[in-house]
């Protein structure tokens, strides 16, 4: 009676922190909220049903991307389960500002098994390939842009934000690598590490996490590497995640501007990269500006305001709301089976 007790009283705990977050989430991008029902009215219901299905179709590929990671720990994970994830860390990205995607995704792999070290590392290692894809995209798509595009005053004039963006990409990427790939660049970073935790006594516990951490990183990560088929399958999944991504302005902003679909997707990709060196929660405020610096020059903005509005809906509403409904599902179905 008292578990039966303690496991109801967890569970409607779980629900209240839940609705919280939520109504916290709400107040707090209330403004973006605002902006973005005001883009939808200004394009038509088709616009917003398929830039959402590339957006839905987009973090199915992610559920697969995570299930693929999985796998490569334990034989039995399943490509639903995967899928389920992508958009339970989707609600959870929206609900804690952007901070609980990542924990959200560790704490539902440890539920699948995995232990939580590793389930830890297999989201660094699937942030790795994201930007990966990113700087690979963003590369070829600079050096794809027609000479027309390339001489436009927009590209000259912040040619120096693109490069701090593909700079800052290659910097975590290095980062990550070289954690993964050199023993002795891991023991250097826990020797630092080990001074500081002498200096503020009062931060050893988490010290002592970070090194745990990089020995893990270092050790199982070379391991999970070495699956090559399976490391090219998450490699290829994020850069066909980002081209649905990127394939959203280009079908709304399509006839509308005198830029082709293949310098829409391109002019998306370095957005992404320039975006990704600039601190906002949850991204929100870093992509529309690079959206509104670099296509500004290619569309009025009374239309490429609506498309980022639209393209905030599709990618990060959309799939907040579906990972509420998942959430909301996997409470109701626990509650039943106790």
């Amino acid at each position: 009676m008292k578990k039966d007790h303690a496991k109801s009283f967890k569970k409607k705990l779980t629900a209240g922190i839940l609705l919280l977050l939520l109504v916290l989430s709400v107040f707090f991008y209330k403004d973006s909220w605002i902006r973005i029902i005001e883009g939808l009215r200004l394009v038509t219901p088709a616009n917003i049903a398929v830039s959402s299905f590339l957006a839905v179709s987009a973090y199915i590929i992610e559920g697969m991307t995570i299930f693929c990671l999985m796998s490569t720990v334990i034989p039995g994970a399943s490509a639903p389960e995967g899928i389920r994830i992508a958009f339970l860390c989707e609600f959870y990205r929206l609900t804690t500002l952007g901070n609980g995607a990542g924990i959200a995704e560790i704490h539902y792999m440890h539920k699948k098994g995995i232990e939580t070290g590793k389930a830890a590392l297999l989201t660094m290692l699937q942030y790795m390939w994201k930007k990966i894809a990113i700087l690979v995209l963003g590369g070829i798509s600079f050096l794809a842009l027609p000479s027309g595009i390339h001489n436009n005053a927009i590209l000259k004039e912040y040619s120096v934000f693109i490069a701090w963006g593909f700079l800052g990409t290659v910097a975590v990427i290095t980062a990550f690598g070289c954690l993964i790939l050199s023993g002795r660049i891991a023991s250097a970073v826990n020797w630092g590490l080990d001074r500081l935790s002498e200096k503020f006594p009062s931060g050893q516990e988490h010290f002592l996490q970070w090194k745990e951490q990089i020995l893990l990183l270092n050790q199982s990560g070379r391991d999970i590497l070495r699956q090559k088929r399976r490391m090219l399958s998450v490699f290829l999944f994020q850069v066909q995640k980002l081209l649905l991504f990127y394939s959203i302005p280009m079908y709304l902003l399509l006839n509308k501007t005198a830029l082709t679909a293949v310098e829409c997707i391109s002019l998306m990709a370095l957005v992404y990269m320039l975006s990704g060196v600039i601190p906002a929660p949850s991204g929100v405020g870093s992509l529309e500006f690079a959206f509104l610096l670099l296509f500004g020059k290619f569309a009025a903005y009374d239309t490429a305001i609506p498309v980022i509005l639209v393209y905030r809906f599709a990618t990060w509403i959309v799939p907040f709301l579906l990972g509420g409904i998942v959430a909301a599902l996997s409470l109701i179905c626990r509650k039943a089976t106790t």
